[in-house]
């Protein structure tokens, strides 16, 4: 027993020292995995809610509905409704037929009663709730007399919370304009949905916490400091992260938990299968523990944790600061991200090999067949009553996936794509993420308009990018008095290019030649010295 409790604890030691110092060397992508949690797990505790159903009627007779989702947040919102209406040609009534589309309104009193023209009209709504177009519907109403009239209708959850009769006759325009009530039908979310939400802003201190933690016990199991604190310790944090795992091997959320960064990528099933091996490893420590005695005094002990405390968070935050110290990325220096982005590994699939499997169904029983067995025996299940469902498609070798697949640069101002041109283009480059305006440091921005400027008497190209909105990112521009305009990217590929909000980047061709975080920015003559070799 002693044996094998000391070979579990050296081997689950090294292995939470080894995982944490790997996340600590990157604590904003562990973060990054921390917000897909807390977003996936406030959705899933989010309360369902009913949806805005927007309605043209003629009479009782439904035209058009287009129906929006409520959100929590939800207090009230704009409805703008625009009608214009023209006067046709007037139809007998005896032209009139029973099948006709324009028979809306019961021929009333005897057939051979004369009757006064049916005046029709075209009328066109449009409305629009929340700047997004509700729907637009051109149809023809008519009516015995000089007007007609449709139904603007709101309901939610079968209750009607708005309704407009809209008049019209020939050559006529109006504009209804009204705030939609929507707080008392919006259900309001539980105390789990906040308290997932609001743990978004401190991800990144959660992130060096757990990591920074996961060093500490893995060097307080090695020296045996406080076995019976240590041991439990690592028990409870073993079952939170073989909870995360199996969360997402089961529910496909998350597929990759971060364990040990970007420098080995686990899928949620390997994760969770590690997770319950570590796990039946601690077990053996915390009931082995009597057998596991300390290096160190009490005192000494207290002293060397305290060291590698500070040290461990310390790591995690300069890493955090100044950038990884080593670079498991995909725009690490000397990649060319043009070639990672094109050329397929040899012995890689270009794309995923699928099994498409037919669902049939005869009253409760089901039963799942390959496209040749559907093919050969079709006659044979149509013979029996069985009936298709619906079409599974299984994969059974995966293809490749580039680890860069969403590159993409844009230019607000004309919508037109600058990927190809920064990525085929030849010669030094400069790029500067800035992955949000409103969250970074701006404590760089005369470096950087500095470096601004050396680019544009070298005729290096400088491409300033953010996952801003273009007015935030316009306003920032002008108050920080920067001389370039920003582009767009998204915000994903940005949050992988710049683990420090903002990050410089040095492009040969489409070649990473280095990199630097927004507070260890290179000089210009340094910056000279590179693109002069």
């Amino acid at each position: 027993m002693r044996i094998v409790v000391q070979i579990s604890r050296v081997f689950t030691a090294l292995l939470f020292i080894f995982s944490g110092m790997v996340k600590l060397n990157d604590p904003s992508g562990f973060a990054i995995k921390l917000n897909e949690y807390f977003d996936v797990f406030a959705a899933d505790v989010a309360q369902k809610q009913d949806s805005l159903h927007i309605q043209l009627l003629d009479g009782a007779k439904l035209l058009l509905q287009t129906s929006y989702p409520l959100f929590s947040s939800d207090k009230t919102a704009p409805l703008n409704i625009q009608v214009n209406s023209e006067s046709a040609v007037a139809i007998p009534d005896s032209a009139v037929t029973k099948d006709s589309a324009l028979t809306s309104v019961e021929k009333k009193g005897k057939r051979n009663k004369p009757k006064a023209p049916r005046r029709t009209y075209n009328l066109k709504l449009n409305a629009t709730y929340k700047k997004l177009p509700a729907g637009e519907i051109a149809l023809q109403a008519q009516d015995s007399g000089s007007k007609s009239m449709a139904v603007v209708r709101c309901v939610v959850a079968g209750k009607t919370i708005y309704q407009k009769d809209v008049h019209f006759e020939s050559s006529h325009s109006d504009v209804f304009k009204t705030d939609l009530q929507l707080e008392p039908y919006v259900k309001k979310e539980g105390a789990l949905h906040g308290f997932f939400l609001s743990n978004k802003k401190y991800s990144l201190y959660l992130s060096v916490a757990f990591c920074a933690l996961e060093v500490i016990l893995g060097f307080a199991l090695l020296v045996g400091w406080s076995i019976t604190f240590t041991s439990l310790s690592m028990l409870l944090l073993i079952v939170f992260f073989t909870f995360l795992t199996w969360y997402s091997w089961i529910f496909n959320k998350v597929t990759d938990c971060g364990c040990f960064g970007d420098f080995i990528k686990l899928k949620p099933k390997e994760s969770f299968f590690k997770d319950v091996i570590l796990s039946g490893l601690i077990l053996i420590i915390v009931f082995g523990r009597s057998y596991i005695k300390p290096w160190f005094s009490k005192g000494f002990g207290w002293k060397f944790m305290g060291v590698i405390s500070l040290l461990s968070a310390a790591f995690g935050w300069l890493c955090y600061l100044y950038l990884p110290l080593w670079d498991f990325l995909p725009y690490k220096p000397g990649n060319d991200i043009h070639k990672i982005m094109t050329e397929i590994p040899r012995g890689m699939r270009a794309s995923d090999s699928v099994q498409m499997l037919f669902v049939l169904e005869k009253g409760k029983d089901s039963v799942s067949v390959t496209t040749k067995e559907y093919t050969d025996g079709y006659e044979k299940f149509e013979k029996e009553r069985w009936k298709f469902r619906r079409r599974i498609d299984k994969i059974i070798i995966e293809g490749y996936k580039s680890p860069i697949h969403d590159f993409a640069i844009s230019d607000p101002r004309t919508g037109a794509d600058l990927k190809d041109s920064f990525i085929l283009s030849k010669g030094y480059k400069l790029l500067w993420v800035f992955t949000y305006t409103d969250k970074g440091y701006n404590g760089a921005n005369p470096e950087i308009s500095e470096i601004f400027n050396w680019s544009k008497r070298n005729k290096v190209a400088f491409y300033p990018v953010t996952a801003s909105s273009a007015e935030p990112s316009a306003a920032y521009v002008k108050a920080q008095k920067l001389p370039f305009t920003f582009l767009s990217a998204d915000q994903k590929m940005l949050m992988t290019l710049a683990r420090y909000n903002p990050t410089l980047y040095l492009f040969k061709d489409a070649v990473v030649l280095a990199k630097w975080s927004g507070r260890n920015l290179p000089s210009t003559s340094k910056l000279q010295k590179l693109t002069s070799k």
